[in-house]
């Protein structure tokens, strides 16, 4: 049989799969991203501990294989802007950076101000923002100036991966535009960004569209992966992205809801708007990994994350509850919520663990619970958390619409959250629109494999590839009950959330 193998670097978990080229799942594998929390922000990846994870994650996938089977490519996909140095000999000369590691808010404002917000969104398509590669090198620059001088090359993680795998310098277009460095518009480094960063052009791997063969497996990675010599290896890209392919989200009016840790949102469309920050509104703008497509990227910085932290720090109840009856302690969590009222009895919560994404950019704004009285119980704070999630979603959706003057009329959802059916009840009802999942749960290591297919040449372009893989699990329709009882909440919520932001700079201002 013959296969595609795609990979998910994902902020949380790592993801191997094997695929028919029906796009049907033949083995997922799922292991742990080893991230190392430094604290107040800052977190990195030990990059001979990341290779490691994902060498025995292929090793244990292709060990699944037959005597006759063939893997006709492998590409990868991965969260964005989180990326190291290495020297000419592809050396680690720093940890990888995490993408939401705080360091590079110090030097945010210096640039903003020295090159000008304006500009910086005319070349790249975003908004000066600390996540971004650029910053995290701007940073190394003040802080570890040697090291910098000494760098043969900046390597995002699919990069990296990609490296270990060929010992080819590659990246795409989609995790490019993520470093705050490309020039969407011409599809290239910006030589004008690099040179008044003090950098250069030559410091950043190729940029290929997503789809590419860039190297193969050599004989070192073989033996670490299990993988044939040989194999073809292409680029895959920025992880949301690559969803957003799998499900069909490569042309105007479509929108993807990919919920993680961090939820995004992309819109895809053919022409790229008028690069202005009155027309772009602080979403992100860059390359798609098919065609000449772009996307609007938009999202919450911690979205499943919030969940995560509410059932780590006041679920215990649930997880022995769970453990007892042999579930997932969301199952439980879920239960639980669910015999919490619509509104969860006037509590509502800010999910700003992580900041404001856009279209209000602010990283300094912090989550909160609002209107908590004695009468209110562990499930209404879930179901808060998930209302208040919904509701900060789909003001960011409408936001998006209007920047590209598009209605989307139907939501591709993929996904963690998506095994939350109260959570997509919620947002189906408080967008008031259909969420469809796919079949394919995995769907961003599915977008991987099929632009590994791309570039294989099992299919002739992208729509090929959607036509004979895309299947639809399951589509939430709103309950028209839910729609006019969300209406209320959504607009109380879009009149708090201001305020929140300035409690949370009083705070700030406080602590420093």
């Amino acid at each position: 049989m013959e296969y595609l193998l795609g990979l998910d670097i994902g902020t949380t978990h790592l993801k191997a799969g094997i695929f028919t080229t029906r796009g049907e799942p033949v083995a997922v594998k799922l292991a742990g991203t080893p991230s190392i929390n430094l604290g107040e922000g800052r977190a990195i990846y030990d990059p001979d501990e990341l290779w490691n994870a994902v060498s025995g994650l292929l090793t244990e996938i292709t060990s699944r294989l037959e005597s006759g089977d063939q893997v006709l490519s492998v590409a990868i996909a991965s969260m964005g802007e989180a990326g190291l140095l290495v020297d000419a000999r592809g050396k680690p000369l720093t940890p990888i950076i995490a993408w939401f590691d705080s360091r590079g808010k110090a030097v945010v404002d210096q640039w903003a101000d020295s090159f000008g917000v304006k500009r910086t969104l005319s070349i790249t398509g975003l908004t000066p923002d600390y996540i971004y590669s650029l910053m995290k090198l701007l940073w190394l620059k003040q802080h570890e100036p040697a090291v910098v001088l000494r760098a043969c090359k900046w390597l995002c993680m699919m990069d990296y991966i990609i490296y270990r795998l060929t010992g080819e310098f590659a990246t795409d277009y989609s995790i490019a535009s993520r470093t705050m460095l490309f020039d969407v518009k011409q599809r290239e480094w910006s030589s004008e960004i690099a040179e008044f960063a003090g950098l250069d052009t030559e410091l950043f791997p190729k940029a290929y569209p997503g789809g590419t063969v860039v190297g193969q497996v050599t004989e070192v990675a073989s033996h670490s992966t299990g993988l044939a010599k040989g194999v073809p290896v292409c680029t895959g890209g920025h992880d949301h992205i690559c969803g957003a392919f799998a499900t069909g989200v490569i042309g105007p009016g479509k929108a993807l809801d990919s919920l993680g840790t961090a939820e995004s949102l992309v819109v895809a469309y053919s022409n790229i708007p008028k690069l202005e920050p009155e027309a772009v509104k602080g979403f992100g703008v860059g390359c798609h990994v098919v065609s000449n497509a772009y996307y609007l990227l938009g999202g919450i910085n911690a979205s499943g994350l919030s969940v995560e932290w509410f059932s780590n720090e006041f679920g215990s109840v649930e997880q022995s509850l769970a453990e007892k009856r042999g579930v997932s302690v969301y199952d439980v969590l879920i239960e639980e919520a669910r015999l919490s009222p619509v509104g969860a009895k006037g509590l509502m919560f800010v999910p700003h663990m992580r900041g404001a994404g856009p279209p209000d950019l602010d990283p300094d704004s912090r989550a909160a619970f609002l209107g908590i009285r004695d009468y209110h119980e562990r499930r209404d704070c879930l179901r808060a958390i998930l209302e208040g999630l919904a509701c900060e979603f789909a003001f960011t959706l409408r936001e998006s619409e209007d920047a590209l003057g598009l209605a989307v009329s139907r939501i591709q959802a993929i996904g963690g959250g998506t095994k939350n059916p109260l959570w997509m009840e919620i947002k189906s009802a408080v967008l008031n629109a259909p969420i469809e999942v796919p079949a394919v749960q995995e769907s961003t290591l599915l977008g991987a494999a099929l632009l590994g297919g791309l570039g294989a040449g099992v299919y002739r372009d992208e729509h090929e590839a959607l036509a004979e893989t895309y299947r639809v699990l399951y589509a939430y329709e709103p309950d028209p009950q839910l729609v006019q009882q969300y209406e209320d909440i959504y607009q109380s919520y879009c009149k708090i959330v201001p305020l929140v932001r300035q409690i949370s700079h009083l705070i700030g201002e406080h602590q420093s």
